[in-house]
């Protein structure tokens, strides 16, 4: 059968696949008592589903600490017929939780078929800088620029390099060192949904919400219905030491880390 569209993507919401579903939640509000709310977005990877036993776990845990807390257990809407939903839960989140994970239980029927595509992390490819590659020298009257094309064959996915010829003596990167690179295998996927915690206001909400945001007939939902959350600016520029985070999904690492990549390695989101 042909896919269904994959609205989350279209949505700027980079889905995890959890079983037999899609998931994506957002970060997770917290207001001055505690309240919260937790927004998740649902479509179907496989269909159809198994009938009963369809359910979303909510842990709470401290990041720097032991505290680890279930927040609740839910059915999961329906997702038939491609339908794709957006799902708000109410939460009261301690003060020490500041990281929530979404654990999924949907399983595909046994003659299940795949209806969206594959979400999955693959391996990443590390430039080495100039300052490490061994450099080899060329004659006077011939000489071979590599340096200034590295960074754009490399990172437009190219597999070849392209080369600058004029004379002079010159000094160029090992072209063997600069193909080898550093390949850094893709991350186990997880067998959950990360999200962060961060403060501010919350709508009241007392029970769980359901809207769908798009069944196969409909036009496309815009673009911009995603896009009414945005980070806390940072209130000072990042030391070295620092903790680069994503939003989208949670996940931290030490800027010196990961310096140089400009997408989150958990959720391939773009990230701060």
């Amino acid at each position: 059968m042909d896919h269904y569209a994959d609205v989350l993507d279209h949505l700027g919401r980079t889905p995890r696949e959890l079983g037999a579903i899609h998931l994506h939640v957002e970060p997770v509000t917290r207001g001055p008592l505690g309240e919260a709310v937790a927004v998740l977005w649902l479509q179907s990877a496989f269909e159809p589903l198994v009938s009963s036993g369809q359910s979303l776990l909510v842990m709470g845990r401290q990041k720097q600490g032991p505290t680890q807390r279930m927040l609740g257990q839910h059915p999961l809407p329906s997702l038939d017929g491609g339908r794709v939903v957006r799902w708000r839960l109410p939460l009261s989140l301690p003060p020490e939780i500041d990281e929530l994970h979404f654990h999924v239980s949907a399983k595909p029927h046994p003659k299940a078929e795949r209806v969206r595509p594959a979400w999955k992390l693959f391996d990443t490819l590390e430039i080495p800088k100039e300052s490490e590659m061994k450099t080899v020298s060329t004659s006077p009257e011939f000489g071979v620029d590599v340096a200034d094309s590295v960074m754009n064959t490399l990172l437009s996915g190219g597999l070849s390099l392209s080369f600058q010829v004029g004379f002079g003596s010159s000094q160029s990167p090992d072209p063997m060192k600069v193909m080898a690179g550093k390949r850094h295998a893709a991350a186990p996927t997880p067998s959950f949904f990360t999200a962060a915690v961060v403060e501010g206001t919350v709508e009241a909400l007392s029970e769980p919400h359901l809207e769908t945001i798009w069944t196969p007939g409909m036009p496309m939902p815009e673009a911009a219905v995603a896009a009414h959350w945005q980070p806390p600016m940072p209130t000072q520029a990042p030391s070295r030491g620092a903790w680069r985070t994503c939003y989208g999904c949670g996940f931290e690492g030490r800027s010196a880390d990961y310096e140089r990549t400009t997408l989150c390695p958990q959720c391939d989101a773009p990230w701060n």
